[in-house]
Formats: structure tokens, sequence, C-alpha cells
């Protein structure tokens, strides 16, 4: 069942689940709730490409030359609020907590830190992924509402 968060009020959002949504079964390693990061996993996106090489001779000859799989390249994308949130989470965290939260998955998690891969799942897919980027934006500083944007590179199986 999927979740869509909805602002009520200013930096405070709330939580309404949709019955009629289709959940597509998305997850990403160790990523904490909505309750305890106040942030939203809000979409993903992927690309994968094969490894190949063309060779085109003098005679009209085509060769085709395949390595395998190149390491694919997948965007998590999501919202980071403040402390509050109506119907859900509670609790008396600072402002900059969801963003906070995200930024410190990153330094958790990132290829640098651990040299480990962190599995992500789609659709019933999983994937091994390094965590090598992130990008991290204050959208509405009034509301502290953040986005989030974690870029991971993905061992193809």
């Amino acid at each position: 069942m999927a979740v869509n968060v909805f602002p009520s009020a200013v930096g405070i959002p709330s939580v309404h689940v949709d019955p009629f949504a289709v959940p597509m079964g998305f997850s990403l390693q160790n990523f904490p709730a909505m309750s305890i990061s106040h942030c939203v996993l809000q979409g993903v996106s992927g690309t994968t490409q094969g490894n190949y090489q063309f060779m085109l001779t003098l005679r009209n000859f085509t060769y085709v030359y395949v390595f395998g799989e190149k390491m694919g390249n997948f965007t998590v994308t999501g919202l980071s609020m403040s402390g509050g949130m109506e119907g859900g989470c509670s609790g008396n965290v600072s402002a900059d907590s969801g963003m906070r939260n995200a930024i410190q998955y990153y330094n958790d998690y990132a290829i640098s830190i651990t040299g480990m891969p962190v599995a992500v799942t789609m659709a019933g897919w999983s994937a091994w992924a390094f965590l090598v980027g992130a990008r991290f934006t204050a959208m509405n500083p009034k509301s502290q509402i953040g986005q989030f944007q974690l870029d991971l590179r993905t061992i193809t199986q």
C-alpha cells in the first residue's frame, strides 16, 4: 500500500494511505522508516547498458564482441521534513532533522566510507549498488522541506 504525503500546515506533513495505489515495492537497504528519519523515498530511476563493441570490415562483415553488462546508474530521490508529522510521527526533533538524516545516510553508506554495496530492490528485482554521490537541496526554508538525491552504481546480475 502506497503512502502519500500532503502538507497540511507549514512544515508539518500528514500521512494518508491510498487504498487504490499499486505498490512498486521499492526499498533501499538500511534506509530508516519515515517515522524515524523524517524522510520519504519519493522516486527511483535507473539505466543499464550492455558492454559491447562492433567491428565493421572491408568485406561487409560485422563482428560483435560482447563483454557482459556495464555498471548501471540508479538515482533515488526523496523529500526531507522537519521534526513533527500529523497522524504518525511526533517528537522534539530539530527542524533540520530530515535533511540531517539524509546526509547521515550518505555519510554512513558511501563507497568511500564502507567500500561495500547496499541492496536496492525495485518491483521484485534486486541488485547490489554502490552509493557514489548525493545532492541535497533546501526547497522551502520556511516550511523546512528539502529534497535529496542519492546516486548509485549497480552491479548487474
